[in-house]
């Protein structure tokens, strides 16, 4: 077994067991779907007919991203604070091992989440409608979940203990999501927050999934939020490589 391999099934496991993270990689964004559908979807879409397409679509982004800040922020932080980060240390263990694992374990509940999120979101309950190229929105889904991700790791090299990593990505995270458009369609938000929102990842984010999921949208939008998602990502990357720190 390779160490990569190993230090994934370690987070794997630990997550396994935490029910904090269970809950909000699941029952937390398919309420929150639900909810939200019950009180936006019939509401008029610009593109004609009711908003169920785009607010299920919009739960995807918001779900995609909270996952995606956690993998990156909660194992460093812990293992810096339970002092398993300097055990590593002294293994033949990298900077980019950790995150490597830690990516591909946070990749893989991003995507279950998405599946479970799409399964309720199309039955006839709830009445979401795919497009053909809804395989597709797996590439947003990637890039969205990378670039929250890389601040979840930025945010563990910066925050001394994982009680106040937990707190700051939720200060994060919850705040971008309300002003990306994912928690309430933007047209109920204030004007500044509507002029705010294309500078917002999450707002990328829902535009790319919307369009490759359900067909509404332009391919120039979501290439646009797509290229935003990939190059703020880079950048993200390469600042908590840059910052990784073992104690």
């Amino acid at each position: 077994m390779s160490t990569r391999t190993a230090l994934s099934r370690v987070m794997f496991t630990a997550d396994l067991r935490d029910f904090a993270t269970l809950f909000f990689t699941f029952a937390f964004p398919a309420g929150l779907l639900i909810a939200l559908v019950t009180a936006f979807g019939s509401l008029p879409s610009p593109h004609g007919g009711d908003s169920v397409n785009e607010v299920s679509s919009n739960v995807i982004a918001f779900g995609t991203a909270f996952v995606g800040i956690f993998a990156g922020a909660s194992h460093i932080a812990a293992w810096r604070e339970n002092g398993m980060m300097r055990v590593l240390r002294s293994a033949p263990v990298t900077p980019a091992m950790i995150l490597g694992a830690q990516a591909g374990v946070g990749s893989l509940w991003a995507v279950l989440q998405s599946v479970l999120l799409v399964g309720i979101a199309v039955t006839p309950w709830l009445g979401m409608t795919l497009a053909g190229t809804a395989p597709l929105a797996l590439v947003p889904i990637a890039a969205g979940f990378v670039l929250f991700f890389c601040l979840g790791v930025l945010l563990a090299n910066a925050v001394p203990s994982t009680t106040a990593v937990t707190m700051l990505s939720m200060i994060i995270v919850i705040p971008l999501g309300f002003a990306g458009g994912a928690m309430m369609p933007l047209e109920f938000m204030p004007a500044w927050v509507q002029d705010l929102a294309p500078f917002t990842p999450v707002h990328h984010m829902r535009e790319a999934i919307t369009f490759t999921l359900t067909g509404l949208g332009e391919w120039a939008t979501s290439g646009l939020g797509l290229a935003y998602l990939v190059g703020a990502g880079a950048v993200l990357f390469l600042a908590g490589r840059a910052t990784m720190r073992w104690m």
